[in-house]
């Protein structure tokens, strides 16, 4: 089994249990909310979404519309989110051209949403239309708001926890828009099924020493890598579907404070456990998080047991028969 195929299965375990984003989503760091009238009009101050921890202030992580990639100097916009350079036009950053952003941001959801009859996607259409980066400092929004990433909401609906991009034709909308590959057809490396295959592979976050935008495990970014001509992604055609299981995974694997993650030296170590059952797979990542000494404090009543009977030099096979056969680290 190859490490992808490992990494797609833990994807479907977790998706099971709803602790990883659907197809097309991704988890992002999101600092601030925009409350909108039906009009488009700004309801109040951006809200804080941001948690203290300890001196600083941690935005907390939301499944939004998945990111990609933004190589190039053409900027291209998130759906229905994004950082304020492109949302607002407004950016702590000199080097970062604003302006630009804010026409990209405002160009994609024109298009996109341009026969849409969807009260929450009008509003944020008309505020795209309407908003001017002049009115940051007019409104006296925060200075630390610039950069963050943001979300849109009616202030109808900001209270029930619903954003925009969580309305169901937001959702119907996103989905056309994600099955829409770049790329053409071909044979899944990782599932062996004939489908569209990933140009570019999603962004791994939260490796120790990559570049804060992400790490690629997949890229072919010069042409002395390629082979046959292939393009980028052709070289080693792995399915959207399948790409973005792995690296939706991975992330969740790396995030802070994650039971599964351990630095080891330099390198940003995951591990994770494959069995038949889940549950199975579950007690196996907490005794070996628990040796790792990654999760003791969750997890030590769970695995005490079985410890002990190990030190006593009983077999596995006693001490924990669901672990002894079929359970791969």
């Amino acid at each position: 089994m190859s490490v992808l195929e490992a990494l797609s299965n833990a994807y479907e375990r977790l998706a099971d249990r709803g602790d990883v984003p659907p197809f097309g989503y991704s988890n992002e760091k999101i600092g601030f909310l925009i409350a909108l009238a039906e009009d488009g009009a700004p309801v109040g101050p951006p809200i804080d979404l941001r948690e203290e921890e300890g001196k600083r202030r941690i935005a907390p992580l939301m499944a939004v519309p998945a990111s990609f990639k933004r190589p190039g100097v053409t900027p291209r916009s998130f759906f229905l989110w994004d950082n304020s350079a492109f949302a607002l036009g407004v950016t702590a950053s000199e080097s970062k051209d604003a302006a630009a952003r804010l026409a990209a941001f405002r160009e994609r959801h024109l298009k996109e949403l341009a026969n849409t009859n969807d009260l929450g996607l009008l509003a944020l259409l008309r505020f795209v239309m309407t908003w001017t980066p002049a009115q940051f400092t007019t409104l006296g929004w925060p200075e630390d708001m610039k950069d963050q990433n943001v979300v849109f909401a009616l202030e109808s609906e900001r209270r029930k926890d619903i954003r925009i991009h969580d309305r169901p034709a937001a959702r119907a909308i996103w989905a056309r828009l994600a099955a829409a590959s770049e790329g053409g057809e071909g044979i899944c490396l990782v599932s062996g099924d004939r489908a569209p295959i990933a140009r570019l592979h999603p962004a791994i976050k939260g490796v120790w020493g990559a570049q804060s935008s992400g790490a690629s495990l997949i890229s072919f970014n010069l042409d002395a890598f390629t082979s046959y001509g292939h393009d980028q992604g052709d070289n080693a055609p792995v399915s959207e579907a399948a790409a973005f299981a792995y690296t939706t995974v991975l992330n969740k694997f790396l995030e802070r404070d994650s039971s599964h993650r351990i630095q080891i030296g330099d390198a940003s170590t995951v591990f994770w456990a494959d069995a038949s059952e889940a549950v199975v797979a579950e007690a196996a990542e907490a005794l070996f998080g628990v040796l790792l000494g990654v999760d003791e404090e969750v997890q030590v009543n769970k695995v005490r047991p079985i410890l002990e009977k190990i030190r006593a030099g009983r077999p596995l096979a006693e001490a924990a028969p669901e672990l002894a056969g079929g359970v791969r680290f």
